[in-house]
């Protein structure tokens, strides 16, 4: 039987990065899948995020009490909304109990290294059975050479263009397209009066808009060890190039926007290019059909040097170390990155995989769709938090703090350069 009650009200992802840290929480009631009940039974008790794809979360419950039958176990899942997921697990974690499995929102093993069990064995055996992990997988998981978490899955970030808008500009995007020419391309289109839409405010889109940016003209912030190392000339170039892309493509409104306003943007017809999850391109679909029909699904574009970045953002699972039944939490973790392509499919497509065996075409849903196929080749691009290091715990603070699009913001009205690279690495080193 499923017992399930509405979480709190789900907030942005912005306030569920801020929180990353903090602790306390109201949990929904859970989702209880329970098979015949004796006093043999054993309870796996999950903490979960709320997808923003219910379809999802009914897969997860049939997942889940499918699971508990076979393995002869009771499975309990509190399904959290966005800003209250890393409370619950910090509440968990203060009184060492309450949930057995817990998931990481764009999160890595490193934040929460000291209360994880190690799943090596559990990443090895996904390895051995599905052709291996994509390339950063690694090191979103492992910590001090353990596997202390199960990636998942990755939400994509791709480029959303109106073709319509472009055309008449008389501007192209294609496979060829640099970042200097969509420049010159978002001039043309914001003088026609079609703007482009790159959040440059206090919100994760702006992280997985600017980061991406960054690494494309190699601008690191760390080294492959995970420490904070500045490329201080490549810095103070993309931090040029922001001002002018900032200028000369868009308007004030991205200063302030968050997480839900490129989707109105693009699909309202008012904007000519985002760069966002394939939700704006849905919610164009279900509220603007007109627009939607110009709208296209791009590769990021080339940065200087020829290389192609696109950001994403990561979801992970991992098992505490006090749960009674770590047992049956790795075997969770398992099953549930088996059967990664079914729950690719209930999100509509949302849901990327990290094994490479996964990744087969026709991948479902964007495998099927002509305009998402090319998503299907997005882990070529894909460079994930704290690149071309680990995920640490100083690179997400460097993103719940949002220090990049912070240090964008001050050079777009006005600091120099130079003065707002070396802000951004004092409050990097102080996190």
């Amino acid at each position: 039987m499923s017992e399930r009650r509405k979480s709190p009200k789900a907030l942005g992802r912005r306030e569920f990065l801020k929180m990353s840290l903090a602790a306390g929480v109201s949990l929904a009631a859970p989702a209880v899948f329970v098979r015949k009940a004796s006093a043999q039974d054993r309870v796996l008790k999950i903490v979960h995020w709320k997808h923003f794809v219910p379809d999802y979360d009914k897969w997860f419950d049939v997942f889940a009490k499918e699971f508990g039958e076979t393995h002869k176990c009771k499975v309990e899942v509190d399904y959290v909304a966005t800003a209250d997921l890393p409370t619950a697990i910090a509440a968990d974690i203060s009184r060492r109990g309450g949930h057995d499995v817990f998931h990481l929102n764009g999160t890595g093993a490193w934040l929460y290294d000291n209360v994880l069990v190690d799943v090596t064995d559990v990443a090895k055996r996904l390895e051995k059975e599905f052709g291996g992990w994509i390339p950063g997988a690694s090191g979103i998981a492992e910590v001090r050479g353990k596997w202390l978490c199960i990636p998942h899955w990755f939400i994509r970030y791709p480029f959303i263009i109106n073709r319509g808008y472009f055309n008449k500009a008389g501007v192209d995007y294609n496979d060829k397209t640099t970042w200097s020419d969509l420049l010159a391309a978002g001039a043309k289109l914001k003088k026609a009066g079609y703007p482009f839409g790159i959040p440059i405010s206090q919100t994760p889109d702006s992280n997985d808009n600017l980061f991406p940016l960054m690494l494309a003209f190699k601008a690191h912030m760390f080294d492959p060890a995970g420490n904070v190392a500045f490329a201080k000339k490549e810095i103070q170039e993309v931090l040029r190039f922001g001002e002018r892309f900032f200028k000369e493509t868009m308007t004030d409104e991205v200063l302030s926007w968050d997480d839900t306003s490129n989707n109105r943007f693009i699909a309202s017809g008012k904007g000519s290019l985002v760069c966002n999850p394939i939700s704006a391109y849905r919610t164009a679909a279900k509220d603007n059909p007109e627009v939607f029909q110009n709208l296209e699904i791009q590769k990021p574009p080339l940065g200087p040097s020829g290389v192609r970045i696109a950001g994403a953002r990561t979801m992970s699972y991992g098992v505490f170390n006090f749960s009674k039944v770590q047992d049956l939490g790795k075997e969770f973790l398992y099953v549930l990155n088996r059967d990664s392509l079914k729950g690719m499919e209930a999100s509509t497509g949302y849901n990327h995989p990290f094994l490479k065996a996964l990744l087969k075409k026709p991948m479902p849903v964007i495998g099927h769709e002509p305009k998402l196929m090319l998503e299907q080749d997005f882990t070529d691009w894909v460079k994930f938090i704290g690149y071309p290091g680990p995920m640490t715990k100083t690179a997400t603070g460097m993103y719940a703090k949002f220090i990049i699009p912070t240090m964008f913001a001050e050079v777009c009205n006005g600091k120099p350069p130079r003065t707002a690279m070396e802000e951004a690495e004092a409050k990097l080193r102080a996190v």
